[in-house]
């Protein structure tokens, strides 16, 4: 696959240690894979908005991803630690009927692999300093509406025509989806153009409110 070198993963599986969730007990486990644009700041965000559990996840594998409900994987800051290892593990992780985010070039643009194929074989074009529209929310909800993220630009997205894909936030000259979801077998995902969490410089930064709603909208989606 694009992006990936075959290298294996250097620590196992007993090495890593679990996420450490913080939020209501009995609310949604969300675990934002660390090494990534934006993680902390996913983390500290969910944290603070109350609704859900929210952890690190400090590497891919079964032991540290079996307590999420979500799985957020941002973009690789060095897409080289990404292995075919990791790509099989977060597989069979979906198709137990795990829910996942992918966000900017994790979903499959430049030199990140293109994860999920059948869902969105990855972006078509980046649109740099422009808004997106968030146009989906969970029922009884109004939709966020335009946000401006921080990190300056986002992904136009390349969904697969056989996916039962439902458009979350679009590019408002294009039409074309940013963010979307789509469901196959036992489990969803996710592809989210947007660098959330994310300076132009590529520092972690406290997301805006227009991000936090985007954020939300996507996991409600996944939690629907």
């Amino acid at each position: 696959m694009r992006g990936l070198e075959g290298r294996d993963v250097t620590r196992s599986e007993d090495e890593l240690p679990l996420p450490v969730f913080i939020g209501p007990t009995d609310a949604p486990a969300v675990g934002v894979v660390g090494g990534g644009l934006g993680a902390d700041s996913m983390v500290d965000a969910l944290r603070a908005g109350g609704r859900y559990r929210a952890g690190v996840v400090d590497g891919i594998a079964i032991p540290a991803m079996a307590p999420c409900d979500i799985l957020i994987f941002p973009e690789r800051i060095d897409p080289k630690t990404y292995t075919k290892d990791h790509c099989w593990l977060i597989w069979d992780w979906v198709g137990a009927g795990g829910a996942l985010v992918l966000t900017h070039d994790a979903v499959g643009y430049r030199d990140h692999p293109v994860l999920f194929p059948w869902v969105c074989s990855g972006g078509t074009a980046h649109v740099e300093n422009a808004p997106v529209d968030v146009i989906w929310a969970r029922p009884g909800c109004v939709p966020v509406g335009r946000i401006m993220p921080i990190y300056p630009e986002h992904i136009l997205l390349q969904p697969c025509i056989r996916a039962d894909m439902t458009p979350i936030a679009i590019d408002p000259d294009t039409e074309k989806p940013a963010v979307m979801g789509a469901a196959f077998d036992t489990g969803k995902v996710v592809a989210c153009g947007l660098a959330l969490g994310a300076s132009p410089k590529e520092h972690d930064v406290t997301l805006t409110e227009g991000e936090c709603g985007l954020l939300e909208a996507m996991l409600d989606w996944l939690l629907r």
